[in-house]
């Protein structure tokens, strides 16, 4: 009797990174979804929408990157398509980022002054509407991304050369996709959470900092220098009632810092006034490497397929202009399907996939040189 083999759950929804840190891409720096209530004044222009929300890129690269190849998705409550796509896309000047410095793509309703201040880009509203950076396809129906909520998981993608054009990568994650955080007593309503230690005072033991992606505004910590390009395990133990935090999954605090809330500490007295927004516009802690940018990884991505697909018995990467050192298919077991590459630039790789269950599976491939790797969707009928 042949082998059940079953989608390792750690990689349902792996997506394409490098497999160095090298500071070679953009990257999220600053994320805020803001506490502050609809139809109150906190000093802006107008009274809040309840919508101070915001998102920050960094370049850590030696390079001046052109942004018309990225974009940014929101992936809503566990979704595993992107329900909203935005290119990025300055409201003026050049269409691109100097190193060293930062992007900010806020909600077109924010309010308040540091936030419109510091916005280079604000998204499409409103919330049922689509904006003229939209990008359709991919699952995505409208280009709001700039209404996620603390449970939303947010990417940022690169495609080749256009963003919306051919085959995107996610190149930086906030949360897992697939999952929505539910709260302690099992309702809708969580958010990516996580605590770890940081040495806020010199001499003093560590203290234990709460962090989260809903009423807080975060940044990320000083020496990430890239993006998570492979969805992490889910933060909460699947199937467990109620709530409760998965050993080895996913934990904001471990990348994130928080440097502003709305509550006087974890489950303390609610502030929404009190959640500061003024770190937007500059990431000045980076304390990363520095390297030219990654411009390898799309191409990489975009001259490599699978097909038939939907497939049954075998299927075949086809690979054009891109030298692959391996091609792997996992299974729950930690077993390998392997094909053979011989990093040869134009070759084809048959896998025997006689043995797989029928269902949604990810084709690991990575390059020849060990520096790029990538997922690609077969199904398996």
């Amino acid at each position: 009797m042949k082998k059940q083999y079953y989608l390792l759950a750690s990689a349902m929804m792996l997506v394409a990174g490098a497999a160095q840190a090298q500071g070679n891409e953009l990257f999220f720096s600053e994320y805020a979804e803001g506490a502050h209530q609809s139809g109150v004044n906190y000093g802006g222009a107008a009274n809040s929408t309840g919508n101070e929300r915001a998102i920050e890129i960094f370049n850590p690269t030696t390079s001046t990157v052109n942004l018309a190849p990225y974009s940014v998705r929101r992936y809503s409550n566990g979704s595993l398509t992107p329900v909203d796509e935005e290119r990025l896309m300055r409201t003026t000047g050049a269409n691109t980022m100097n190193p060293s410095t930062t992007f900010v793509y806020a909600n077109g309703e924010a309010t308040l002054t540091d936030l419109r201040t510091a916005a280079n880009q604000f998204g499409g509203t409103p919330y049922n509407s689509n904006g003229p950076n939209y990008i359709s396809g991919g699952g995505a129906t409208t280009g709001n991304v700039s209404y996620f909520n603390g449970d939303d998981a947010v990417a940022l993608v690169r495609y080749p050369t256009t963003a919306g054009q051919g085959t995107g990568v996610i190149i930086d994650l906030i949360g897992v996709i697939g999952e929505r955080p539910l709260l302690a007593n099992g309702n809708q309503g969580g958010n990516w959470s996580g605590t770890n230690p940081l040495d806020d005072i010199p001499g003093t033991p560590p203290t234990q900092v709460f962090v989260s992606s809903a009423n807080q505004t975060i940044q990320r910590r000083p020496d990430v220098s890239t993006g998570i390009r492979t969805n992490p395990l889910p933060q909460q133990t699947p199937g467990v009632t109620p709530p409760t935090r998965n050993p080895g999954g996913y934990n904001i605090a471990d990348e994130w810092l928080m440097y502003s809330t709305a509550f006087n500490g974890p489950g303390g007295t609610s502030n929404p006034g009190g959640q500061l927004y003024n770190r937007f516009g500059d990431h000045l802690d980076y304390t990363g490497p520095r390297a030219p940018l990654s411009v390898g990884l799309a191409e990489f991505n975009s001259n490599i397929s699978i097909y038939p697909n939907p497939a049954h018995g075998t299927a075949t990467v086809d690979i054009k202009n891109a030298k692959v050192g391996s091609v792997v298919v996992l299974n729950n077991l930690g077993q390998r399907i392997a094909g053979q590459a011989k990093g040869a630039g134009q070759e084809q790789i048959k896998l025997d996939i006689s043995g797989l269950k029928a269902g949604l599976y990810f084709v690991q491939i990575l390059s020849a040189d060990g520096s790029l790797k990538i997922y690609k969707e077969l199904v398996v009928q």
